[in-house]
């Protein structure tokens, strides 16, 4: 399925990546490496109670403990910043200010109450263990109901009815769609909090040079821009002497394109002190505070004819909010669950309403896919409208999808749809499966005692998305810039604002570069993680816009230094520039190879002589560009998800997975493969063993990996890939699918589940995570 794609060759190679000898030998740059003279090591105190003021206080003991340079505490730290605000001009939303330190009321267990900096972690560590503190036990709220309840304790004073925001949207003639229905299938559902989790916690090192004015954080980060812009605000410091670095990153995950109080208590801490001061989290830090997702609750009901065909669909939807905001608002979440729900599907009439609540958590935060929660519950539903008809899980999709004949065609969110080619993954998908013979097969194992189910499901993602749908998720598109630059021995240097964290940006981005310089891709470094040195953008690496924006951005730049050089090229070879070519660094008149000139030749002379090169022509080999995407577009895929069920045990084995997806052109189908597989473990783990479980009163339950469990190897099974690569007439080809699949494979899995207990006449799953605790309870072996 191609299209008119201009770039080739090394473009849709796997090349090994660029990163892996410097990652995998060990000499990478993470921010417990930094290791430099006179650095001082800190260590925040962190509250025991879920809801609480705070009546006293004694740091006495902790100051004077030999090692500790200083404690701060919350009114230390206010002093020298501003409370944290992510308020935006949003109706209705109620995004409260909060201080980098609490010194008056916490609201989760783990709010950092105390800042302790030494000689030693070891130091600060012991100086806390110091630190007397008496608080006024509040009654916390541990549940987007118990928010709700009438009575209930109030969070905060602006925040009334502890609702940060609610909203409902109604698209096409919804109660016509419902008259009309010869059924209405209802599902509600419940995710759990789960959390990003990557191997490199939160961190930085923050250093203050009292000559210079300097102040420079090098933090394990998505988004250098943003960091910098933000923090700068907070401790009122001239942004043009603030300097964010990120070197290499041990994933994100979403959860570094936040900032956090921490990096500004840190910076402040530096300044105040005129020092380097570094800050790593420990993992029971991490799982406590640093942050967690997906806790949502919807219920769906779904106007449907007797054949399977949609007619409407009202969605009602609660998103357990946390304690305190963090950026991007809230808002951002439910605004692309409900622009991106109704998938690529023909729904008619829409109604959507939500509410957002805080509870005594820590932060609801980005998790790859953050809108994943729609795929989820809607995958799951078009099952039980199956059943509820009597057609197959196949059937009724394909009885609804836009195919690619119907394009360019609106959803009912009002979003175009253009080169979206779910219908036929999901056709290929469908070619592929046997569905009689998985029944048969399915037959024949309860014969013997045992239980199989088989699972489907698709999706689209907005990797980028559009412009159109980003207006209605309430949330900037943006352009991306990026700059390369030819140097004067002919090789070159791109600059991009992406800072990567697994993506192998380094390896794509110099891929696209040398093939459109025709230089070799050991010729191309990639530069980012610097805002002294990359373009500016507040967006950084998130949603999955590198395959498409960054790469038509460096696309851009290297198509414009290719067309300087070759009407350079041109007037030295007496040659038409439509007439040249470049090839490993050598440009030649085609047909003619010896007449030439190497690439280096013509950089020198412009950079060391450029009133000496041929007159009238830019002789500048420095370009930024700004590449606007060319209207976006979507990702999409479909999954397959084969299981077996241990009746005794509860567990759950996944024998089979396949995928068939479309990024467009694959820039380097190694890594795609890699996001891909990666993607679904994540999600495999998200429902089945991931849990950042708290009790009534608020404390954390998972606090370390003895109950916060993660998938190995043997729990994830050989992923079969097919890909499509269907691709448009735009500069770049290529879209993201860093999130798919942790979006998708979850609702491929559960419909799996369900299959399987519809065999054994059992229910459906209304929550997760689908423990074998769980599982037994599902299928009445044990008490649920």
């Amino acid at each position: 399925m191609a299209g008119g794609s201009a770039i080739s060759g090394l473009v849709g190679a796997s090349i090994p990546r660029k990163e892996n000898v410097r990652i995998l030998t060990g000499a990478g740059r993470y921010i417990d490496d930094v290791q430099d003279r006179g650095l001082l090591h800190s260590h925040f105190l962190r509250s025991t109670v879920a809801h609480g003021r705070i009546t006293d206080m004694d740091v006495t003991a902790a100051r004077e403990l030999p090692g500790v340079t200083a404690v701060f505490t919350g009114a230390d730290m206010s002093a020298l910043t501003s409370d944290l605000s992510f308020a935006q001009p949003i109706p209705g939303l109620h995004s409260p200010s909060y201080p980098a330190i609490a010194s008056d009321v916490v609201r989760y267990v783990g709010e950092p109450i105390a800042l302790i900096v030494a000689e030693s972690r070891y130091v600060a560590e012991d100086a806390a263990s110091l630190i007397e503190v008496d608080y006024d036990v509040l009654d916390p709220v541990m549940s987007t109901e118990a928010g709700l309840a009438d009575g209930a304790t109030q969070l905060f004073e602006d925040v009334p009815g502890n609702v940060v925001h609610a909203g409902e949207q109604v698209f096409g003639d919804i109660e016509a769609a419902f008259t009309q229905a010869d059924h209405v299938v209802t599902e509600s559902f419940a995710q759990h909090r789960w959390a990003p989790n990557p191997l490199e916690t939160r961190g930085g090192v923050a250093t203050y040079d009292r000559a210079t004015n300097q102040l420079t954080y090098e933090v394990s980060t998505q988004t250098t821009h943003t960091y910098r812009f933000l923090l700068a605000g907070w401790l009122g410091h001239p942004i043009h002497q603030f300097r964010v670095i990120a070197n290499d990153i041990g994933g994100g995950f979403g959860l570094k394109f936040s900032v956090y109080r921490e990096d500004l208590a840190l910076c402040a801490a530096a300044k105040k002190l005129g020092a380097s001061v570094k800050w790593v989290e420990d993992r029971n830090e991490h799982l406590v505070a640093a942050g967690q997702a997906r806790e949502e609750q919807l219920t769906l009901q779904a106007a449907v004819r007797d054949d399977g065909t949609l007619l409407g669909l009202r969605v009602s939807m609660l998103l357990d909010h946390g304690a305190y905001p963090i950026n991007p608002p809230s808002t951002v979440y439910t605004g692309i669950v409900r622009t991106t729900l109704p998938g690529p599907y023909r729904i008619p009439a829409y109604q959507f309403d939500h509410k957002i609540v805080a509870t005594n958590k820590a932060s609801y935060i980005s998790l790859r896919g953050p809108w994943a929660v729609e795929t989820l519950v809607r995958e799951r539903l078009l099952d039980k409208i199956a059943g509820v008809v009597g057609i197959s899980p196949v059937e009724v999709r394909e009885r609804n999808l836009i195919t690619l004949d119907e394009q360019p065609a609106k959803t009912i969110t009002n979003v175009t749809l253009e080169n979206v080619t779910a219908a036929e993954t999901f056709s290929t998908l469908a070619s592929r499966i046997d569905l009689a013979e998985i029944r048969r097969e399915q037959e024949r194992a309860r014969a013997e005692g045992r239980l199989l189910g088989f699972g489907v499901g698709t999706f689209i993602e907005p990797a980028p998305g559009t412009k159109e749908f980003w207006d209605a998720v309430g949330f900037p598109f943006g352009s991306e810039p990026a700059r390369v630059r030819v140097e004067i021995d002919g090789k070159a240097t791109a600059f991009t604002p992406q800072v990567t964290h697994g993506q192998s940006h380094e390896t794509t981005l110099s891929q696209l570069v040398a093939e459109e310089l025709g230089i070799g891709f050991d010729d191309v470094k990639v530069v980012y993680g610097d805002t002294d040195a990359t373009p500016f953008s507040m967006i950084g690496t998130g949603g999955s816009r590198a395959a498409t924006m960054a790469s038509g951005a460096v696309v851009v730049a290297s198509r414009e230094l290719r067309r300087r050089i070759l009407d350079l090229a041109a007037q030295l070879l007496e040659a038409d520039p439509a007439d040249l070519d470049i090839e490993d660094g050598v440009i030649s008149v085609k047909g003619a190879p010896g007449s030439s000139i190497p690439l280096a030749q013509i950089a020198t002379g412009c950079w060391l002589a450029p009133d000496q090169m041929p007159p009238g022509f830019d002789t500048s080999l420095e370009y930024v560009s700004n590449y606007d995407g060319e209207g976006g577009g979507f990702s999409q895929a479909s999954h397959a998800c084969w299981i077996e069920i241990d009746q005794e045990t509860g567990k759950i084995e996944i024998k089979r997975f396949l995928v068939v997806e479309d990024c467009g052109r694959m820039i380097n189908p190694a890594v795609v493969e890699g996001q891909v597989i990666g993607g679904i473990a994540m999600g495999i783990g998200g429902m089945l063993l991931e849990h950042s479980a708290y009790a009534p009163d608020g404390q954390y339950l998972a606090a370390t990996f003895m109950d916060y469990l993660m998938p190995s190897a043997p729990d994830i099974p050989e992923i079969e890939i097919e890909h499509l690569e269907f691709e448009s007439d735009k500069v770049i080809g290529s879209r993201g699918v860093g999130e798919g699949g942790t979006v998708l494979a979850p609702a491929a899995l559960l419909n799996a589940i369900d299959d399987a207990l519809a065999q054994v006449g059992r229910g459906r799953v209304t929550e997760t995570p689908i423990t074998p605790t769980r599982m037994l309870g599902l299928l009445g072996v044990i008490e649920s």
